[in-house]
């Protein structure tokens, strides 16, 4: 057990164990960088100050071990000299080449640079950018970019001529340098400049012509205004004004003339709009005696962190190696890179909790919080109000979220997101979606007391994945809660639901419609669509076209004019047979007589006709010319009977149906005998009245007009009178192709038959979609959303899982498929056996004829015998 100990123990040396010793067995050495290209004149002075500052703090604060402190004046040292931490004061080129080599040897670098540099990862190291105060803005700006609180491609910087020409210089290029750091990558900037007027008319007309004239399509719509507090509110009204501040676009404004004493920025803000993502940056800076600042202060406040890390690190390894043996320690004491990251976080709190060194100079960053505040308003009518008042989307109780504050030490420190909106949406929030029972759209599913309890459908697929990417709630609502006054009566088009449901949306009772609206054109006072969530064809249902009467069967496989053609060939070929048998000198120069067989007409055509029902005859020419004329018919007959069976088979197998109405086009060929019908105030009665094609004018000129029944379920219900005029009287039902198939389903279902069929032809199509009130934010990030889905193949997918389950009615539902296969049944004989019975009805009445007529002839040739008399 000892042996097996010992070998886990080795292994964990030979693991863990690396080339640098123990902060128990000896003192931590730390390497201290003083540029003296970086410093020039301050170098000397800097050295001396900074080494008796670390001898008394490392006397007075280092109580459990000691440090070894070595100073350089170049940042080009050798790190593999057993280095614990590396201090550095250098340029911003230095310091990054410097911790490039840090990295390699695992060490813990903090670093004192010039202003405009990109801070080291703050995994890794410690970094603080030194300016003087008022200068901080580009390094913000820099720092902001860094942790990506801004992780733009392209921006607009605004500004008035308050900022000078260098200052603007080092934004620009705070946000195009290139930084070493993948994630945060160089933006694209755009500047404008505008003056600054104090007079309020003067101001409103410069920003209506900067802004007015941005190309936003072209520079994207992520604004930073530099601008001072005055500034920003008309600013702010001018890009609503102009349509620029939308849940699309982020504005940042950073505010500069403000500080400690006036940092109250709600007095500034006058109003947000639903929707909107707006940021804010402001100073409030302390401009007293007290604040403390400069490079020493810096670097001695970093070197006092450090110590406080490190005397922490000894004596917890003090502690915990008290407790275990020598070689269990040298197994689990901790790593290079664990004992960087230890005294790494200690510095870190430490500079958090501790810091005074520029404090003074502060920036506090404040995002507005506005996406679905408005419907967080419980007073319904306090809404409708608003609506009725032009005031949608104004947020009366103004919430701004404080998420960070900047200090030069250790930049922005953040509580939140500076958008949350464009990360997390609307943050949870509760919004109320208004619906109906409207399948396959909608399925409503309701509890005794009418409390909604399970819903589902296309729009809910669609809003559930809404409310996932856009982070909220679903609260339903349904038409019923909506006073009858505001629904539009006259409106033919719209069910009363669908009605109800526009009215709620058009008093901005709930934030989208989950239920399906045709697009119609022109303007819709109240509502605005999203993009089509579906295209829904028309076409028209038919009785599916019936089996032909197979009582002729027999007859089918040759045309009326080949069946004629055919008798007339008997008919002449018995008498050509005659004659050329009478005329062939052959049976005088055989001496052969003519009597009986051939000589006479009426065998002539018995034989021919035999012959053509491939039955032998007791007679045949012997002369050559005869026998020429028998040969010939036989092989026409040959011919013919080969033709007749092969058809004859593929008439029994595939029996023939009626000619069916395919198109609209052969419909109005054959309108006399055809009916059809449109629903009433129907999208396609609207399109059929206003087109100028001839045959859609005629269509809807001869239609009858049904009155709308509202829904699959509606259509289902009110189509069964109309459907037994389809299936018996040679009728039609123009609809969407949805509907129809779902009424042929319930008629499947119903009696079990397949007596429908859809037509091949889609004509006019209906667009369908979802509704938001007019004006609303969101219609942009729903149509991004609901495009994102149709791009992904996810509506499709949902919207075929409502679909009416395959049946074989189903699979064969268009009116030009026809029977695959069949079986001969009597049906398919029945012509043969009223062939057999007209012969035999026909035998009998020759029969009867010729009993007659050798009566008749008996009795005309009977002799009277009379007695002679002389």
């Amino acid at each position: 057990m000892k042996i097996w100990v010992l070998g886990v123990l080795c292994l964990a040396i030979l693991v863990h164990g690396e080339d640098f010793p123990s902060l128990i067995t000896a003192n931590a050495s730390i390497a201290v960088i003083l540029d003296r290209q970086y410093l020039g004149d301050k170098y000397q002075t800097v050295l001396d100050e900074l080494k008796d500052y670390i001898k008394e703090l490392a006397r007075v604060e280092l109580k459990h071990g000691g440090v070894l402190v070595h100073y350089y004046s170049w940042t080009t040292i050798s790190l593999k000299k057993g280095f614990l931490a590396v201090f550095s004061i250098a340029s911003c080129e230095d310091t990054w080449e410097l911790f490039s080599r840090t990295e390699e040897e695992d060490l813990l670098l903090f670093a004192l640079t010039e202003v405009d540099c990109p801070r080291l990862p703050q995994r890794s190291a410690v970094t603080v950018t030194y300016s003087e105060p008022g200068e901080e803005l580009p390094q913000l700006l820099l720092d902001l970019r860094s942790s990506n609180a801004i992780s733009w491609k392209s921006a607009v910087i605004l500004h008035d001529d308050t900022l000078g020409r260098d200052m603007v210089s080092r934004v620009v290029q705070s946000l195009t340098s290139q930084i070493d750091e993948e994630s945060a990558r160089p933006v694209s900037v755009t500047v404008f400049k505008m003056k600054h007027e104090m007079n309020e008319y003067l101001r409103r007309k410069e920003m209506h012509r900067v802004l007015s004239k941005l190309p936003v399509k072209y520079i994207g719509e992520n604004f930073i205004a530099i601008v001072t507090s005055d500034v920003m509110t008309t600013m702010a009204e001018i890009a609503r004004e102009l349509l620029m501040s939308h849940t699309m676009a982020q504005w940042l404004y950073v505010i500069s003339d403000t500080n400690a004493h006036a940092s109250n920025l709600s007095g500034f803000i006058n109003t947000l709009y639903e929707g909107e993502n707006v940021a804010f940056i402001y100073n409030i800076t302390e401009n007293g005696p007290d604040c403390k600042n400069g490079l020493m202060c810096y670097s001695q406040e970093m070197m006092s962190a450090f110590i406080s890390a490190l005397d922490a690190a000894i004596h917890a390894e003090f502690d915990v190696a008290a407790q275990v043996s020598d070689e269990e320690w040298e197994a689990i004491r901790p790593s290079k890179v664990q004992r960087r990251d230890i005294l790494l976080k200690h510095m870190q709190q430490y500079i958090l909790a501790k810091s005074v060194c520029g404090n003074c100079t502060l920036w506090r960053a404040l995002a507005a919080d506005t996406w679905g505040v408005t419907y967080r308003q419980s007073d319904v009518s306090e809404q409708i109000n608003e609506h009725a008042n032009g005031s949608t989307g104004v947020i009366e109780h103004l919430e701004l979220m404080n998420v960070g504050i900047w200090r030069p030490i250790d930049a922005m420190t953040f509580a939140d997101l500076l958008f949350p909106h464009v990360h997390h949406g609307f943050r949870g929030k509760e919004l109320p979606i208004i619906t109906y029972h409207n399948p396959p759209w909608t399925f409503l599913q309701a509890n005794e007391s009418g409390t909604i309890v399970k819903y589902s459908g296309l729009m809910f697929d669609i809003v559930n994945q809404l409310a996932k990417n856009k982070n909220f709630t679903i609260k339903i609502m349904l038409p019923s809660h909506v006073k009858h006054e505001f629904s539009n009566e006259t409106d033919m088009m719209h069910s009363q639901s669908a009605r109800l449901t526009i009215a709620a949306i058009a008093k901005g009772h709930a934030a989208l419609a989950a239920a399906p609206f045709t697009v119609l054109p022109g303007p819709n006072q109240g509502i605005n669509y999203t993009i089509p969530v579906s295209t829904q064809p028309h076409t028209f249902i038919v009785a599916r076209p019936r089996e032909l009467s197979r009582a002729l069967l027999f007859l089918l496989p040759f045309t009326t004019d080949t069946w004629l053609c055919l008798g007339f060939a008997v008919i002449l070929m018995g008498p050509m047979l005659y004659i050329v048998h009478r005329l062939s000198p052959y049976y005088e120069a055989m001496e052969i007589t003519r009597e009986g067989g051939l000589a006479t007409i009426h065998n002539c055509l018995w034989y021919i006709y035999g012959a053509l029902l491939q039955q032998g005859g007791m007679y045949l020419p012997r002369a050559d010319s005869g026998r020429l004329v028998i040969g010939t018919w036989w092989l026409v007959v040959l011919v013919i009977v080969t033709t007749y069976s092969g058809n004859l088979v593929a008439f029994l197998t595939f029996p023939k149906l009626e000619a069916p109405v395919t198109t609209i086009s052969e419909l109005l060929k054959n309108s006399d005998a055809y009916t059809w019908s449109v629903t009433k105030g129907s999208y396609l009665e609207m399109e059929l009245k206003n087109s100028e094609e001839p045959k859609y004018k005629r269509l809807i000129k001869e239609a009858e007009l049904l009155k709308e029944t509202g829904g699959i379920e509606g259509t289902i219900h009110a189509a069964r009178g109309t459907l037994d005029r389809v299936r018996g009287q040679r009728h039609l039902i123009f609809d969407w192709r949805l509907r129809l198939t779902y009424l042929m389903s319930a008629d499947h279902i119903a009696t079990e038959t397949c007596d429908f069929a859809l037509a091949v032809e889609d004509f006019m199509e209906e667009q369908v979609a979802m509704i938001v009130p007019a004006g609303s934010p969101y219609l942009p990030v729903i149509n991004k959303e609901i495009n994102r889905m149709h791009k992904a193949g996810l509506i499709s997918k949902w919207l075929s899982a409502y679909l009416p389950k395959p049946n074989r009615c189903l699979k064969i539902s268009t009116v030009t498929q026809e029977v695959s296969n069949h079986t001969v049944n009597l049906s398919d004989m029945q012509g043969s056996f009223f062939v057999l019975f007209l012969g035999l009805f026909s035998a009998l009445t020759v029969l009867i004829l010729e009993w007659f007529y050798n009566r008749r002839k008996r009795k005309s040739e009977e002799i009277v015998i009379k007695p002679y008399v002389e």
